[in-house]
């Protein structure tokens, strides 16, 4: 779980959350967030479930073993899933043209 503190960090920080709120929202207390953001703890396997669910990624993703993110887009409309993909295409080739 080499990744794991940095990777929850970051997904409570993209996610606008405090450490209380996301201890709130999976069960536990704010110092529990805090010590598995500085790798003083790891979570169990419930509450790892708990966190990769809160912010919609996997926990492979939290775990450091894939990069890649998910956006869970199944209860939107065709067309709404249509616009979030092109909106997710438009930031791709944004992001190959500045490379």
């Amino acid at each position: 779980m080499v990744d794991f503190s940095q990777r929850l960090r970051k997904v409570r920080l993209d996610n606008h959350m405090t450490q209380a709120q996301v201890a709130k929202k999976i069960g536990v207390t704010a110092s529990m967030v805090s010590s598995y953001e500085t790798d003083i703890r790891l979570p169990s396997y419930d509450v790892l479930i708990r966190i990769a669910d809160l912010f919609g990624v996997s926990v492979d993703y939290l775990l450091g073993r894939e990069e890649k993110r998910t956006l869970d887009i199944s209860s939107l409309t065709d067309e709404e899933a249509a616009l979030v993909s092109g909106i997710t295409n438009v930031f791709k080739r944004h992001g190959e043209s500045e490379q």
